[in-house]
């Protein structure tokens, strides 16, 4: 196109129906198209999901693949990437677009080949360090022959898309520096786009928070804890259930929320672990539709975000925090993370957990029932720059008009 809007094909190993695909993928494409541009999108989706039906797509022109999850699970990512670059290869000769914009690793090899082939510029939407992150949370092992050739496989990935990709997206000001200082960086534009968070759904609701207590049967005064999210091993659930024993050391009524697909008897197996109890009577496990995400924050007190620190850190922007703060929950983080210091002004948007020491908790426990919490529209005020969707969407409507022109 050359009235600054671009034609752009989007590939995503994300559905468009997971959490991250309503949550991240979808508003940042909707708002592009909304924008002028041409979107079309080829995404890989769950095998029992039901296509486009009841999602609001608008004017994106919408492809997907699909993926086992049981059954032959294992054998499917095998011919994944294969299938992946013959359906991203005919949607380009079929678009033919100016831009090719990659989300994440996955498919960095099928978009890298595609977009040589056909003249597109690639935006490589990094996202995070995914492969130190694979490497960290135990999910590929360095020192075995399937994970050394897994890592080498995408550190050429990696080091080709540093070097060809028109533009890159990172998620944090820290990620933007490593990247910058690769070896095999030839100079493209670097943008710094957070998780960002659409600030009308996420919002300080007292009403809400109301109504969703007393369904949960809490009462006005009962503190809550929130961790939104899986148990995985990149998070540090182990710190969760010592600052929840430290809370409930000096409010015995004080619960533990925990939305997302999660177990309260293995839960409380793996707090046993490390030396705390978790009664169920004191556990609130949720699984709920993306849409209902803001009620259950807005019933909590305080959101927890305890990741591990590593070098992939430094790549993290966590959509649950950016979801915390747009509800006006204040956030306990682990430090190291990313932007996170920036984010959280001890006492203001939340507290950062220093160390993992019994009196570094204990501090922080005793600052959450101080009620530093009680200002949620001045949390939810002092946040929702940084986590703006229309921010976010502005920043990639710009990187679209100067890679069309």
């Amino acid at each position: 196109m050359n009235d600054g809007h671009a034609s752009s094909v989007f590939v995503s190993n994300n559905g468009l129906r997971d959490h991250i695909g309503q949550a991240q993928v979808l508003p940042y494409l909707s708002g592009l198209a909304a924008r002028g541009h041409s979107m079309s999108v080829l995404s890989v989706e769950q095998t029992a999901d039901r296509g486009m039906a009841g999602l609001d797509i608008g004017t994106l022109n919408c492809h997907q693949m699909q993926r086992r999850t049981g059954y032959g699970r294992l054998a499917d990512r095998l011919l994944v990437a294969p299938r992946l670059a013959r359906r991203l290869d005919g949607l380009v000769r079929e678009v033919r677009p100016d831009i090719l914009h990659c989300r994440s690793y996955m498919p960095l090899s099928s978009a890298l080949n595609t977009a040589g082939r056909h003249g597109a510029k690639l935006i490589f939407d990094m996202r995070g360090f995914w492969i130190d992150e694979r490497i960290e949370g135990g999910m590929w092992d360095p020192k075995g022959l399937t994970g050394r050739l897994l890592i080498r496989h995408f550190r050429a990935l990696e080091d080709r898309a540093y070097a060809e990709a028109a533009a890159i997206v990172v998620l944090t000001h820290d990620a933007k520096r490593v990247v910058e200082a690769q070896p095999a960086y030839r100079g493209a534009p670097i943008s710094v786009i957070p998780c960002s968070v659409d600030q009308e759904r996420f919002g300080v609701h007292p009403a809400l928070r109301a109504a969703t207590r007393t369904e949960l049967g809490l009462s006005t005064d009962t503190p809550v804890i929130l961790y939104l999210g899986s148990a995985s091993p990149l998070y540090r659930m182990h710190l969760l259930y010592r600052f929840f024993d430290a809370v409930r050391a000096r409010s015995p009524e004080v619960r533990l929320m925990l939305v997302g697909n999660h177990d309260a008897q293995e839960h409380a197996k793996a707090a046993a672990r490390h030396g705390v109890t978790l009664a169920p009577g004191s556990l609130i496990c949720r699984r709920v539709a993306h849409h209902e995400v803001p009620a259950m924050l807005n019933a909590a007190d305080l959101g927890i975000s305890f990741r591990i620190q590593s070098p992939s850190s430094l790549g993290v922007s966590a959509t649950k925090v950016g979801e915390y703060l747009a509800c006006g929950l204040p956030v306990a983080s682990s430090t190291g993370i990313g932007d996170i210091r920036r984010i959280i002004a001890e006492g203001e948007n939340g507290m950062i957990l220093a160390d993992d020491s019994d009196a570094e908790i204990d501090r922080c426990a005793a600052r959450f029932l101080s009620g530093f919490s009680l200002d949620r529209p001045g949390i939810k005020a002092r946040s929702g720059d940084y986590f703006s969707m229309d921010t976010a969407v502005g920043t990639y409507d710009m990187l679209y008009r100067d890679l069309a022109r």
